[in-house]
């Protein structure tokens, strides 16, 4: 069957994109494989989450600031930031309000970085 868009046929196409495939090993039973080299693409994701220090920190984006954000440094630069939930109660009769954390806070986090960012008064 030929694909007109690429100029091959659907089964070259198919057989060509064993490239991208890791070689592996059949287990004894015939129910998994096995991938052959180490797990070398997956360093990026595990260092994702190592991490020099947490800090708390808040949003001021023109707000009260009322919110509280789990803040993860590495290298001195802001890698993740999570909202927390560990507020004071407001009784037992009413639900809790979390998280505080807004959609505006969140969305400002690249400002830190901005070099259209204030850092020293005029």
């Amino acid at each position: 069957m030929a694909d007109g868009r690429i100029g091959g046929t659907v089964e070259d196409l198919l057989v060509g994109t064993g490239r991208f495939f890791t070689p592996g090993e059949m287990s004894a039973d015939h129910r998994t494989v096995e991938r052959r080299g180490g797990r070398a693409g997956d360093v990026f994701y595990r260092d994702r989450w190592s991490h020099d220090k947490v800090v708390r920190s808040t949003h001021g984006v023109n707000c009260t600031g009322s919110c509280s954000w789990k803040i993860y440094v590495k290298d001195g630069v802001i890698t993740w930031e999570t909202q927390e939930t560990d507020y004071p109660s407001v009784g037992p009769d009413r639900p809790e309000y979390e998280p505080r954390g807004c959609p505006r806070g969140a969305a400002f986090s690249w400002y830190t970085y901005s070099p259209t960012r204030v850092r020293y008064p005029y």
